[in-house]
């Protein structure tokens, strides 16, 4: 009797040491998720949506250093793409200072650094998806009246779909199979 028992006593206590390092490990997880999210904060990756054609994308910046940020845009086959950047800076912690900006390569035009800042990308023709990249620096960490001050900014993304060469030929064939079709039966 006395060994079923403790055989049962044994079994409750590896169930119980399993559970423990079962939460553990999963308390030990939640952490480094905590930790990984707070040192992303800096360099963004990001996958905003496109409704319509266009897209709105942020950026938030808690720290001084350096940063590039991603935002990759769901969009595949050729597009007419343009797009948009703004920072304003009206106190000290909220200044970026763009450094470079391209939408898959075609690179933005920048206004000089300063209080405003802008970048823009006239219409151009790319193919997706649409990989646009941002460069700078802040001043965001800065402690004004004891709260840490953040930068960010803005923008937009607006795409337009180009009909494909292919889809064009099959156009152009069907005209000219009813420009011949009526030319023939005109003849009759």
């Amino acid at each position: 009797m006395r060994t079923v028992t403790k055989a049962r006593v044994d079994k409750t206590l590896v169930r119980r040491s399993s559970t423990m390092t079962h939460f553990i490990i999963a308390g030990m997880m939640a952490a480094m998720a905590v930790v990984a999210t707070d040192a992303r904060a800096n360099n963004i990756t990001d996958f905003p949506p496109v409704i319509g054609g266009t897209s709105a994308f942020t950026a938030i910046h808690t720290d001084s250093l350096p940063f590039t940020d991603t935002f990759t845009f769901a969009i595949s086959g050729s597009v007419l793409a343009d797009a948009s950047l703004i920072t304003i800076d009206l106190s000290p912690g909220h200044n970026i200072d763009f450094t470079s900006a391209s939408l898959n390569g075609a690179a933005f035009t920048l206004s000089p650094n300063g209080f405003l800042e802008t970048g823009f990308l006239p219409a151009t023709s790319l193919v997706g998806p649409l990989v646009l990249t941002v460069v700078g620096t802040t001043d965001a960490g800065v402690v004004v009246y004891g709260n840490p001050q953040y930068s960010s900014y803005a923008g937009t993304l607006n795409v337009t779909s180009v009909p494909e060469p292919a889809s064009l030929l099959l156009l152009g064939a069907g005209l000219a199979g009813i420009g011949i079709w009526r030319r023939k039966s005109g003849q009759i």
